[in-house]
């Protein structure tokens, strides 16, 4: 019966979304989501932590496509197997198979600068749809991955949408945000309008998610930098904040081992950055204590986000933009290194 089922869907005659009649409602929603995905981008390209922000994103774009392959995990369920740090009063993922498994070559894939065609990356020979040539690039990406979908099962075709999307020219780097899909696209289930709106709509939502994570990473940046040009004697606590952008949640023994110091003295560098701002204590315990930075707390749904107006940043000094530029040459030399490994 499933096999029979399987051959339907591949046989059944599918309206390419390239072909599929416009209205000004489709149109509107489909400037919106182009928008979205511009702003993003033109922000990534020019931010100092968007290798911290491509972690953090990574962490909630594998979790989509892990859903979309029917596991019930979150992204913060994500982030703690993957950081190898299990977060307090959150029970351990109970699922068959090995669901992190791809995650790590799919990261290192989000960094591959090569300029391949994107049809090589394609397991199956591609023929250009009705309406492919009169369609806008986004629309073209998106009948891809629709046709990509029926073509393989595993949580690669989802996985791939952001390379896709850097390769036809609609980023100038695959952003992790852009890892989603659709499982009606496999089963043909409801309206072809329906599927590709739902789609668009799916991504100007994970973009403008995107753009607020990248506030809040680069707002944490500046606070980080203006305590450290207000300490009289930073020592290890510039580290610290260093560490913290490729790993958010910390406990005493990880920085010990991270920052080859002793598990006491962690601890109270831990305690340190937590009165000033930089890290909140989320276990409730007084031993064995871990610690998040605000704004993935935010993002993983541990930390309540502020209500409000934002406060202004700190004012511009010669003390806060020399942390400022020597953090960010501190970062460019992270980058080329992980472009070369």
């Amino acid at each position: 019966m499933r096999d029979s089922v399987y051959y339907w869907v591949m046989t059944r005659p599918v309206r390419p979304f390239t072909a599929l009649p416009w209205t000004s409602d489709l149109v509107a929603v489909l400037g919106d989501t182009m928008g979205a995905i511009g702003a993003l981008d033109a922000r990534i390209s020019a931010s100092s932590v968007a290798s911290a922000w491509r972690i953090r994103a990574s962490w909630a774009g594998y979790a989509t496509a892990l859903r979309l392959q029917r596991f019930e995990i979150d992204e913060i369920d994500v982030f703690s197997a993957l950081v190898g740090l299990p977060i307090p009063h959150r029970p351990p993922v109970a699922t068959m198979g090995e669901p992190f498994a791809t995650y790590s070559g799919w990261l290192r894939s989000l960094g591959d600068r090569s300029e391949h065609h994107w049809r090589e990356a394609l397991p199956f020979s591609f023929e250009e749809p009705e309406g492919w040539s009169s369609a806008p690039t986004l629309l073209r990406a998106l009948g891809v991955l629709d046709l990509w979908s029926r073509r393989d099962a595993t949580i690669n075709v989802w996985l791939a949408f952001p390379a896709l999307c850097a390769r036809m020219g609609l980023t100038s780097s695959p952003l992790p945000s852009l890892a989603l899909g659709d499982p009606a696209l496999r089963t043909l289930h409801g309206p072809r309008v329906a599927q590709l709106r739902r789609l668009l709509k799916t991504i100007r939502e994970n973009c403008e998610d995107g753009l607020a994570r990248l506030d809040r990473l680069e707002k944490w940046r500046r606070d980080f930098a203006a305590v450290i040009a207000g300490e009289l004697r930073p020592g290890q606590l510039e580290d610290l904040g260093k560490l913290a952008l490729t790993t958010p949640a910390v406990s005493a023994r990880g920085v010990s081992n991270r920052l080859g110091m002793t598990v006491s003295g962690a601890g109270k560098l831990l305690a340190r950055a937590a009165e000033r701002g930089l890290f909140v204590e989320v276990s409730g315990r007084t031993s064995w204590r871990v610690y998040i930075t605000s704004e993935a707390g935010i993002a993983l749904g541990i930390l309540a986000a502020p209500r409000g107006r934002p406060p202004s940043p700190p004012p511009p000094s010669p003390g806060l933009d020399a942390v400022l530029c020597a953090f960010d040459r501190e970062m460019e030399a992270i980058d080329r290194l992980l472009e070369k490994g």
